[in-house]
């Protein structure tokens, strides 16, 4: 038998007048291209402060240029994306989601586009993808980042409701393009909103950048986390699990000393690949993650963490087979 409440929410939807919201993005955000470049281009941009005039180089005036460190070719280097590609809103502080009653001409709900702030609403923000060189591609990898920075509308579109707006029915995609995180999709009560007609920005600045991917080598942890705890007091009860993870008989792996399990909230120092426990797990044997120095990623779907632990000295490969 339905409850009360569940009557008078059944009641309120068959009164409700059929219209149009309107779902909105706002803030700071632009587009982002990830790309390859060869050694040769990387040696010469490296250490030099003009990459910006050649990124935008429609003209070919920067004749200068050898001819291996010309990866981009008129002005297009939009077009160095082969890691990856993506345009639109910050999914973070500072920039925000409105949805407009269309009848009745007022927002009815907003919010930050913060990953966190979404997800505590109820908001579905699970589906998202990423796209970091330095976790996913080999040492030595010579690597673009070209970002247009821009403020306004990002996207505004419309979809048709039967029923009275439920900000639970929201889904967000997003995805990590090197660190920046930008919305990449929207969706309501399953049906994609369309939003290519609602982009109207100002553009604010480009930054363009060339890296390469540093060595992955594993690191003496348990030496460094040591210092670490000789130097921050404890509070009480701590003393006791510190001596035991420093003291208690180390774990071993193809003869090289694992580290102590240490708290999901304990920090690593160095990235790196790891064993680690989620919150919840009943299964007995630990994953293999890696920390990319600001959080845990699972082939490359981040994951929370409630412990983990690691080598304590650089793997010999030959050994590890």
């Amino acid at each position: 038998m339905a409850t009360k409440k569940e009557k008078q929410d059944l009641i309120q939807a068959l009164k409700f007048a059929p219209r149009d919201i309107e779902i909105a993005l706002h803030g700071y955000g632009g587009e982002i291209a990830v790309g390859r470049i060869d050694e040769a281009a990387y040696d010469y941009w490296r250490d030099r402060d003009d990459l910006a005039d050649f990124a935008y180089d429609w003209d070919g005036d920067c004749d200068h240029v050898p001819a291996d460190a010309r990866f981009i070719t008129d002005g297009c280097w939009y077009d160095v994306d082969d890691i990856c590609h993506e345009n639109g809103c910050e999914a973070g502080d500072g920039c925000y989601i409105t949805v407009d009653d269309c009848l009745e001409s007022r927002t009815i709900w907003e919010s930050s586009t913060d990953i966190s702030a979404l997800d505590e609403q109820g908001v579905d923000v699970s589906d998202h993808t990423h796209f970091v060189p330095e976790e996913t591609e080999p040492e030595g990898t010579c690597i673009f980042v070209g970002q247009s920075i821009e403020k306004g509308t990002f996207f505004s579109g419309r979809v048709r409701i039967t029923q009275p707006f439920d900000h639970k029915k929201l889904k967000i995609s997003w995805m990590d393009c090197d660190g920046w995180r930008l919305i990449s999709g929207v969706e309501y009560a399953g049906e994609e909103v369309e939003g290519y007609d609602g982009y109207s920005t100002t553009g604010k600045s480009t930054e363009f950048r060339v890296y390469q991917v540093e060595n992955k080598a594993e690191w003496d942890a348990a030496a460094e986390l040591e210092k670490i705890l000789a130097d921050i007091p404890l509070i009480e009860g701590e003393e006791i699990w510190a001596q035991e993870a420093i003291d208690s008989e180390p774990e071993t792996w193809n003869g090289i000393v694992l580290t102590k399990w240490w708290p999901g909230d304990f920090e690593p120092i160095h990235r790196g690949e790891y064993e680690v426990f989620a919150p919840g797990d009943q299964w007995p044997f630990p994953q293999r993650a890696r920390w990319t120095g600001r959080r845990w990623v699972i082939n490359k779907k981040e994951i929370e963490v409630s412990r983990w632990r690691g080598l304590s000295q650089p793997a010999d490969k030959e050994r590890a087979g």
